[in-house]
């Protein structure tokens, strides 16, 4: 099976965040752990989801099988 998707609670944590967050939503301090929490939540947590406990959900799918079956896994932190 080959991986098809990936959605997690969070688009980045504190050791990501300078790859993933985008320039625009970077604050002026430079820093989003600077923020208080509901601020910071905003920016890390956008669609708002909370899979689990800060968890995600990723989609397997075999495109070889003529009927495309699909699997998934899920995890928390």
């Amino acid at each position: 099976m080959d991986h098809l998707l990936t959605v997690n609670s969070a688009e980045f944590d504190g050791e990501s965040w300078r790859a993933w967050l985008p320039t625009e939503d970077t604050p002026a301090s430079g820093t989003i752990w600077d923020l208080p929490y509901e601020d910071r939540t905003l920016i890390q947590r956008p669609p708002g989801l909370m899979l689990g406990d800060m968890g995600g959900i990723y989609v397997f799918v075999c495109l070889r099988c003529p009927d495309r079956p699909y699997a998934y896994h899920s995890d928390c932190s």
